[in-house]
């Protein structure tokens, strides 16, 4: 039995659609994000994200805990720190749980909604991106300076061009 001499067009067709595809993507980018994206991942409602780096001020580790919620939007749930000075969490809120732990503290809790992160790294602090069970050292990335970290639309060719070239 022959087979349709339009069975290949249909499928290359079919494959150049799926590119455009939209998804949801977490991009991190140089410059406060006029740079180039140094960073993309699809992520999906329910994925979890971390940054961990040293208080510039204080010289302690923190870890803030992110979500993705059902509208695709960050969300800031949770904080560990090491010590109570300044620019770190001092006022809880209500439905927010502070409390001791074994590496010092913990807010718990949150449900802050962030449009975007904007971070300085630098090698000295540190800046460290885990998700998925991967781990970014976000200065050797993108060297020093201002990041800006947020979720946008993105297509399966954007994303697929990024795998092919690591």
């Amino acid at each position: 039995m022959k087979r349709p001499k339009w069975i290949p067009v249909i499928l290359a067709l079919a494959l150049a659609a799926a590119g455009w595809i939209p998804f949801h993507a977490l991009e991190v980018t140089r410059a406060g994000g006029a740079g180039p994206a140094v960073f993309l991942k699809r992520v999906a409602p329910g994925d979890t994200f971390s940054l961990s780096f040293v208080h510039s001020v204080e010289k302690s580790p923190v870890t803030d805990y992110f979500r993705i919620d059902g509208d695709c939007r960050i969300i800031l749930y949770q904080t560990e720190f090491s010590s109570l000075n300044t620019g770190l969490p001092a006022v809880v809120s209500e439905g927010e749980i502070f409390e001791r732990t074994d590496r010092g503290f913990r807010l718990s809790g949150l449900s802050r909604v962030l449009p975007e992160i904007q971070l300085q790294v630098s090698k000295a602090y540190g800046g460290t991106l885990a998700m998925a069970g991967e781990e970014v050292f976000l200065p050797a990335l993108a060297g020093d300076g201002p990041l800006l970290i947020s979720v946008r639309r993105v297509f399966a060719w954007e994303l697929l061009s990024r795998v092919l070239r690591a």
